[in-house]
């Protein structure tokens, strides 16, 4: 399942929520996308591509190339990812051509601002305060719908009252540093 929890605004491209594995210190944030990584980063890359190399053979399958890839902080979701790693040859990737692969999909991480900004489009007497059953009705049907799992889990870090209502700007700050948990990897 996807790393990434997705906010679609009607009049916007978008919005990835930070994952799990970057909240861990792994996140590499570049200028743009193209950008050269620094030494440090292109060592934090070599460290982790080499933990994932599970044969040895200094090559990552395109399902490996995808989780290092949001290990970084980079979250597309599912559909982008695999648009992706379509370039990925049979062969996989060997280090450089991953490090080029990361700085040609690179893109920004959205900000907890940006995020806060989105929920107040769905806010319209601005209390800060945003239904959990609404909510999940719009990210499920607007837009680029989200499966419901998904929603459920954004929820979960929401801390709905009995009323079933949340604040949406903790909820904000939530997701930008991510869950506290690694996945397990297949």
């Amino acid at each position: 399942s996807s790393a990434c929890a997705l906010l679609t605004r009607p009049d916007t491209t978008p919005l990835c929520l930070d994952g799990a594995m970057a909240s861990l210190g792994l996140e590499i944030k570049l200028e743009e996308a193209g950008s050269k990584l620094t030494k440090e980063q292109r060592e934090k890359v070599e460290d982790n591509f080499k933990l994932l190399d599970r044969d040895r053979d200094g090559r990552l399958t395109a399902q490996e190339v995808g989780i290092l890839y949001r290990a970084f902080g980079q979250n597309p979701t599912d559909e982008e990812l695999a648009e992706m790693l379509r370039a990925v040859p049979p062969s996989g990737l060997d280090l450089d051509a991953f490090v080029h692969f990361f700085s040609k999909n690179y893109r920004p991480p959205t900000s907890e601002d940006a995020l806060v900004k989105a929920f107040q489009v769905f806010d319209l007497e601005d209390t800060g305060i945003m239904n959990a059953d609404k909510f999940k009705e719009m990210l499920t049907s607007l837009g680029e719908p989200m499966p419901s799992e998904e929603v459920d889990n954004i929820l979960k870090e929401a801390e709905v009252d009995e009323q079933g209502l949340f604040d949406y700007k903790s909820l904000a700050k939530r997701l930008c540093e991510g869950p506290k948990r690694i996945p397990d990897l297949p």
